[in-house]
């Protein structure tokens, strides 16, 4: 999706919520994005506390997808049962409004 829309503005991220100081995770992580050739900017959550992050993004865990208008405004959050195709019609939507 981000590179079938990053001409019209999309801009995309992914934060992995592992505890940053579980052993090898780093590399695992490196391998997971390696294998799906993410090109877009990854991050690692430097919070142990699951409890905080899940409070701050209220979320119960992953798999989340928070996606924002232009002005970086909430738009739709996704975190049961969805599919990339319905975040794909999100995304559509919002890149249609310019």
């Amino acid at each position: 999706m981000h590179n079938k829309y990053k001409k019209e503005g999309l801009v995309a991220f992914s934060c992995a919520l592992d505890n940053p100081e579980r052993k090898g995770i780093l590399e695992k992580l490196l391998k997971f994005l390696k294998e799906k050739k993410a090109t877009f900017p990854n991050f690692l959550l430097n919070e142990t506390d699951e409890e905080v992050w899940q409070g701050k993004l209220k979320i119960d865990g992953p798999p989340a997808v928070f996606v924002f208008d232009r002005e970086g405004k909430p738009a739709k959050k996704f975190t049961e049962n969805f599919t990339y195709e319905d975040v794909e019609k999100v995304v559509s939507e919002l890149i249609k409004k310019k």
